[in-house]
């Protein structure tokens, strides 16, 4: 199963839909029990899309759209959070390494469906999360520099 079935598969109960006419720039959008995508976006980009707007699913409420205010950015944050950790779990990074393809960036990230940038954007969230390592289940992940130790 793909990764944007998989996410899918997460929230049957909110309707789905592709957005020919979605507003330049905007590449998702949720409204309850909905989620648009915009039509434009590449498969990856779906998947990155999909993940953060069913992070608004489970933790947002009401009208975030203005970024000016501190509520609504902690809000999109926490969606966006929430979409990398459906996406790009720990045991996701993991498994790349015992796939013997962490050293890969490009191959990480085709295996995991994200853009690299995006993969980067977890990368840092990570740091800003745990700082430059962290001891996950008999591992030590190092974000900075990426790598992996079996302890």
């Amino acid at each position: 199963m793909q990764q944007l079935e998989k996410l899918q598969s997460i929230i049957p109960e909110v309707s789905i839909s592709y957005d020919h006419y979605m507003p330049k720039g905007l590449r998702g959008f949720y409204e309850p029990n909905r989620i648009r995508l915009n039509s434009n976006n590449d498969y990856y980009k779906n998947v990155e899309v999909l993940a953060e707007e069913i992070g608004h699913h489970f933790t947002s409420y009401g009208d975030i759209s203005d970024y000016r205010n501190v509520e609504s950015m902690k809000q999109e944050l926490r969606a966006r959070r929430f979409g990398i950790k459906l996406i790009i779990p720990l045991e996701k990074l993991i498994e790349c390494f015992e796939l013997s393809i962490w050293g890969d960036k490009y191959e990480m990230c085709n295996h995991l469906e994200i853009t690299p940038e995006y993969f980067d954007t977890a990368v840092n969230d990570y740091i800003k999360k745990f700082g430059h390592y962290v001891k996950y289940d008999g591992y030590k992940i190092s974000f900075e520099p990426l790598e992996i130790i079996k302890m």
